[in-house]
């Protein structure tokens, strides 16, 4: 007599999803789509580290989130929010070793050793984007504290793999930071998603009027020109103007306010705002 088998279907297993009991009850299945809408939101922060520290300017192509993975972290780091990893692969961490320290990579070696440059420049790039995704993906909120002395003996149930890709490399490929989170960071992550949203406050008219976006146009020169000599500008000419002393603000074309033309650190500043009197 032919037993009874308990699986009445012809699905592989490796594309069967697997429950797990700690997930249960949680919002664990929105954390994926957060972590790609924090990382949309915020597309520039780890490129503009790159460009900032190492002169590298590289694009982020796309954010893969892994649940299911055999890759280990390269550095390990304790914070308030729990157990964060860093991994980076060998064609980035190369260009940006090449671009901070200077050289050119060798390209006898296919697979060369792993040097003790690349090694502080991995601990140090370490800290530094583990904080960076921290607060991305935290709300803005800061880490107060981050710990790298994390025993390799010690066991952590990592959650999740958030993988970075990267492009625009001298070497042709792709490239990715790997940042690693554990059960507890995702349960930070968790208590964002369930806590409530704020409650909507009606608010005064006067008050919404008042915080109505306005755009002010600054007037910097004016130039007073025959029609014929305007018709026959062409593309690259160079027209010369003075900066007038006293700039003219405008809101949809009214005149509201005269100011003069400040610099500060390489900004531009409009101060000594004098308002028009109006006829």
């Amino acid at each position: 007599m032919t037993p009874h088998t308990k699986v009445q279907h012809s699905v592989p297993v490796e594309v069967l999803t697997f429950l797990k009991p700690e997930k249960l009850g949680r919002h664990y299945h929105k954390v994926p789509d957060y972590i790609k809408g924090m990382t949309n939101k915020y597309a520039r922060v780890i490129p503009d580290y790159f460009l900032s520290q190492y002169r590298i300017n590289s694009d982020l192509q796309h954010v893969r989130i892994h649940e299911h993975f055999t890759r280990a972290p390269d550095c390990r780091y304790h914070t308030e929010i729990g157990t964060l990893g860093f991994s980076i692969d060998r064609p980035l961490l190369a260009e940006l070793l090449e671009s901070y320290y200077g050289g050119i990579s060798p390209t006898s070696q296919n697979d060369p050793p792993v040097s003790a440059s690349e090694t502080r420049l991995l601990a140090r790039m370490g800290i530094d984007l583990c904080r960076i995704c921290a607060r991305m993906l935290n709300g803005g909120t800061p880490l107060q504290h981050i710990d790298d002395a994390v025993s390799t003996y010690e066991e952590i149930h990592w959650g999740y793999c958030v993988e970075f890709v990267f492009g625009n490399l001298e070497a042709g490929v792709d490239a990715s930071v790997h940042l690693f989170l554990d059960t507890h960071a995702v349960d930070e992550l968790t208590r964002h998603l369930s806590e409530p949203a704020p409650a909507l406050t009606a608010q005064p008219d006067e008050q919404r009027i008042s915080q109505l976006p306005v755009r002010l146009d600054c007037v910097l020169a004016r130039l007073q020109m025959p029609l014929v000599s305007v018709l026959a500008l062409n593309v690259d000419d160079i027209v010369m103007v003075r900066l007038l002393e006293r700039c003219e603000v405008h809101i949809k074309q009214q005149k509201l306010f005269y100011a003069t033309l400040a610099e500060d650190d390489g900004a531009l500043y409009l101060t000594s705002l004098d308002s028009v009197k109006s006829p």
